[in-house]
């Protein structure tokens, strides 16, 4: 049941449900992220631990090829990152993509988005938790599910916060992860170097790149994943002042900072040689400057990665819950809002995200292949974005790009070859909750 007006609610309306009423919305989020602090959103939710293992397995899949694939696999998420920035902009709102979805095709679009986003957050964050557990068991024998649960709880306490308290505590965490991913290249640089111009060693890395688009592929779709990201920050574009300016330039300059460090970290693995071609590049690269240190190094980096990665997930999703709620298709309580924070979302996730730990902890699920499961949820959210902007588009040069990206998401998609059994799945149950809760969604319209 949707709540009476109150002073609060958001007055923003809808190009679906037209012929219903305007309903208010239960609750409100503060306006709290910027130019600055929204790129610093994105980027955590971008730049995870693949950062740190992709550039050495895609160098074991295809040689010095690999950094073709870094650079192809970029130029195949422009279109992409082109419809979420512009629909995002447009429809500023806590149900991101399902949001966009439920804009051009009404509710049911909305829900199906919703559940296919959920079904696979729901595994792939505490999957993420556990790989910086693991890292940080290696190190110094900390049991790894421990590490897990501890980073999932700082996260929830940090977006507990107030709002803009925990914008600038992204931004921090933002410019943490910098900090350290540049030291960990100019470290590098000096070990791979040995001496010689960096220019010169780096050049050498490229000239030995052949591009054989059976070397560039090899590893595409390992690639591909480390550009996922975006589609989850999008939550947060309702908390965006001036979202129409400042979405965009959030999603181009994180994007371009996020495609340096990428080329950064995959030309240097490929300079170093085969002996870095592994799970762990920078453990063999930075071995004969650090010693045994460099393992301990290493896993405190990617605690840190981790951590800013779940601090800006976690904000995201709370923000999708509180969207699903405001539909009616999850309890009311998890719409509400204190200070501009969903606290009783945030909770909540929480505590399903320290469940599915333990649930692979005992061996009643395995994480690891349900999330192998869930990678075409992401491929049916990034075509039914496209498919979105190819209806709302405004422009003949914005449904270009909603047709482009939905060539691309459905090449992949069938390049990939992953069952479809756990989204048929999800898609089922939204047609349930769809069923069973007629409550129409609230109103909301594209941002002036």
């Amino acid at each position: 049941m949707v709540r009476s007006p109150s002073k609060t609610a958001a007055s923003t309306s809808s190009p679906w449900n037209r012929t219903r009423s305007r309903e208010p919305r239960m609750s409100t989020l503060e306006k709290s992220l910027g130019p600055v602090s929204g790129t610093a959103m994105m980027l955590n939710t971008v730049l995870g631990v693949g950062i740190l293992t992709l550039p050495g397995l895609a160098a074991a899949a295809a040689g010095p090829s690999a950094v073709w694939t870094w650079l192809v696999c970029a130029a195949a998420n422009i279109p992409l990152l082109a419809v979420f920035a512009i629909l995002a902009s447009r429809f500023p709102e806590a149900g991101g993509v399902a949001h966009i979805a439920g804009c051009a095709f009404g509710r049911t679009a909305s829900l199906i988005t919703s559940f296919l986003f959920l079904g696979a957050v729901f595994l792939g964050l505490p999957s993420i938790a556990l790989t910086g557990g693991n890292y940080f068991e290696a190190a110094t024998g900390t049991p790894a599910g421990l590490t897990a649960a501890v980073l999932v709880v700082l996260a929830s306490a940090a977006n507990l916060t107030v709002p803009r308290l925990a914008a600038r505590i992204g931004s921090l965490a933002a410019g943490a992860v910098m900090i350290f991913l540049f030291v960990l290249v100019a470290l590098s640089f000096v070990t791979v170097t040995h001496g010689e111009p960096v220019s010169e060693t780096l050049g050498a890395a490229w000239t030995a790149a052949e591009f054989s688009p059976a070397l560039v592929f090899a590893p595409f779709m390992l690639v591909f994943f480390a550009f996922t990201g975006w589609e989850v920050a999008l939550s947060t574009t309702e908390e965006f002042a001036n979202p129409k300016r400042n979405v965009p330039i959030a999603v181009a300059v994180s994007f371009v900072i996020a495609v340096g460090f990428y080329m950064l970290c995959a030309t240097t693995v490929v300079a170093a040689g085969p002996a870095a071609f592994t799970a762990a590049p920078f453990v063999e690269i930075l071995t004969p400057a650090l010693g045994e240190n460099a393992g301990l190094a290493l896993s405190i980096g990617v605690l840190l990665l981790i951590a800013a990665n779940l601090f800006a997930a976690f904000w995201a999703v709370s923000r999708m819950v509180m969207s699903v709620a405001r539909e009616g298709a999850l309890p009311t309580a998890l719409a509400n809002t204190r200070n501009g924070v969903p606290a009783v979302a945030i909770i909540v996730n929480c505590a399903v995200f320290l469940a599915v730990l333990v649930a692979d902890k005992i061996g009643v699920v395995d994480i690891g292949s349900l999330i192998a499961s869930a990678g075409q949820n992401f491929f049916l959210i990034y075509g039914m974005s496209a498919l979105a902007l190819v209806k709302l588009g405004r422009t003949t040069i914005e449904k270009a790009f909603g047709l482009i990206s939905l060539m691309i998401v459905a090449g992949l998609a069938l390049y990939a070859g992953d069952g479809l059994i756990y989204p048929l799945l999800l898609i089922g149950a939204a047609l349930l909750v769809r069923r069973a809760t007629q409550t129409p969604l609230a109103d909301v319209a594209p941002a002036e």
